[in-house]
């Protein structure tokens, strides 16, 4: 019973993999840890989470699919501002290059010999070879970043300029870097304690009155991913 247990347990947690004790993403996996450091007139105020990505050889079924693919788990990160707002640090770039932006940004930050080779940079990664950790993530890759005028509507969404907190937080507020370091801790949870309506997401992109549909809306999707 316990070992029946023990398997379903490694299902329901997302693994694809058997676990081991050196590495257990197979070589092709790492996490990081994000760090969102603002500048305000009561001094640093600092967010960050945790994340696991993932980068793997694709089965070619026709000529025109993809070598390999990536996949992230984590959620944005909060930074808690003077006035009682909350800056989010989505899991997408200002970029928006994809779905999966911040591997891809991750990799870029760590990986000098990245080349657009996922899985090759996923291992280098994952080994420690030669790569950068920590590191500061450029500006043209930072996270896309957004508050909400009311924290318990998805709806009161606005995105922030990276280069001019100031606009939407007040004087005196400005991001001063955003770095990324390779870690072993667990990936970071517990973002619907703060956005209690996260879970229920859908039901507001589905409402016949007061749709939600508007583009940056639909962002706030990248909230989290699993």
């Amino acid at each position: 019973m316990m070992a029946r247990r023990g398997v379903l347990g490694l299902l329901a947690g997302g693994a694809v993999a058997l676990l081991s004790a050196c590495n257990p993403f197979g070589g092709n996996g790492y996490r990081f840890r994000m760090t969102v450091e603002v500048e305000t007139p009561e001094g640093l105020k600092t967010g960050s989470s945790v994340y696991e990505v993932r980068a793997e050889r694709d089965i070619k079924l026709s000529p025109d699919m993809g070598n390999a693919h990536t996949s992230i788990r984590g959620e944005a990160i909060a930074v808690d501002l003077p006035g009682g707002k909350t800056l989010f640090a989505l899991l997408k770039t200002v970029a928006g290059a994809g779905r999966d932006d911040l591997p891809y940004m991750s990799m870029k930050t760590f990986d000098p010999a990245y080349n657009n080779k996922s899985v090759e940079s996923a291992q280098r990664i994952s080994s420690g070879n030669g790569i950068r950790s920590p590191a500061d993530v450029a500006e043209g890759d930072y996270p896309m970043l957004v508050t909400f005028t009311d924290i318990d509507d998805p709806k009161s969404v606005q995105r922030d300029d990276p280069a001019n907190l100031a606009a939407s937080f007040g004087p005196g507020i400005r991001l001063k870097r955003i770095t990324v370091e390779v870690t072993d801790d667990d990936v970071t949870t517990g973002i619907e304690k703060r956005l209690r309506w996260l879970d229920h997401l859908e039901q507001y992109r589905t409402q016949r009155t007061n749709p939600f549909t508007s583009t940056l809306s639909n962002e706030i999707g990248y909230l989290r991913r699993r």
